[in-house]
């Protein structure tokens, strides 16, 4: 009977004993998850802009327990496509159940264009004309990285005055859909045309040749003076006359085009009596000392040249 009674009582201690350790050990896991700490945050800004067609690398966050990373225990889900303007969303979800722990973080992603368009023009920034010349407008196309070809919608503004002498102005401006805007400004310098125009005669070659902007424009066989009666040097033309009668000492010749170089004796003509030019005709069937051309060429070169054109000439 006695040996019964101490079993109970040694059953009942245990149970005590256990019971006692269950309710320490809760105790203990009690206290231990009130003293728990989580350390949960976004690195870096909330919200972060991100040029349009570029590559996104979230900078991330910071996820401990304990001084424990438990970065594991993150779901994160975005939207962000890049290749779309637009706000997106970053989402960052930490759930630990035991501690009752649920929280969400987010981070704006905003992508966006900064790039301006670029115009390009089928011209040099600066460019030269000539009084009266006939202009355009340079052809020029706009480029976006997000819309494309946007040249249609690039406007134009321009003072430019063939009229008169000056330097003008041609700005295109591109503005592409975030509004990013680009503005190419073109120089145009109205000259009078005999500032970048001259013509050359060579007596040796009986050559005539006609530049503007130092390009051949015209190049033509000629007849000079006889007995070196052209006269070498410098000089401009002075006057244009249609239909004249050239007039000396035993002569009267009519001419067509008449373009003077060196007072009312020496000029450049046509010469319908002759039927070819060029050679060593001037060396035994010489002018009297102006420039012989053909026809269609002295025609050519009259409505080209301006008065104060500089004309050259060398032997």
């Amino acid at each position: 009977m006695q040996e019964k009674n101490d079993k109970k009582i040694f059953v009942v201690n245990v149970m005590i004993t256990i019971l006692l350790i269950i309710l320490i050990s809760l105790i203990y896991y009690k206290v231990g998850i009130t003293n728990s700490k989580v350390i949960f945050n976004l690195k870096g800004e909330e919200d972060v802009y991100i040029e349009y067609g570029t590559k996104y690398k979230d900078i991330g966050y910071v996820a401990m327990l304990n001084d424990n990373d438990i970065s594991d225990k993150i779901k994160i889900t975005s939207n962000v496509n890049t290749n779309y303007i637009g706000d997106y969303e970053v989402k960052y979800h930490l759930n630990i159940s035991f501690l009752n722990y649920n929280k969400e973080l987010v981070r704006k992603v905003h992508v966006i264009d900064t790039t301006k368009p670029v115009i390009s023009v089928d011209c040099d920034d600066e460019i030269y004309i000539n009084k009266y010349a006939n202009f355009e407008i340079p052809k020029y196309t706009s480029i976006d990285n997000v819309d494309g070809d946007i040249t249609n919608s690039v406007l134009v503004d321009s003072n430019v005055n063939v009229n008169e002498i000056g330097d003008y102005k041609i700005n295109l401006k591109s503005t592409d859909s975030s509004n990013n805007e680009t503005i190419q400004t073109i120089i145009v310098h109205v000259e009078p045309k005999y500032k970048n125009s001259y013509i050359t005669i060579s007596i040796s070659n009986q050559k005539l040749e006609y530049y503007e902007r130092d390009t051949l424009i015209l190049s033509s066989d000629i007849v000079t003076g006889a007995n070196n009666a052209t006269p070498i040097g410098t000089y401009k033309v002075l006057n244009k006359s249609r239909n004249v009668n050239l007039r000396g000492a035993n002569y009267v010749s009519f001419v067509n085009y008449w373009i003077a170089f060196k007072g009312n004796s020496y000029g450049l003509h046509d010469a319908s009596w002759r039927n070819t030019f060029g050679g060593n005709i001037y060396t035994y069937n010489g002018s009297h000392g102006c420039v012989n051309m053909p026809y269609y060429k002295v025609q050519e070169l009259y409505n080209l040249v301006e008065i104060g054109t500089p004309v050259y000439i060398k032997y």
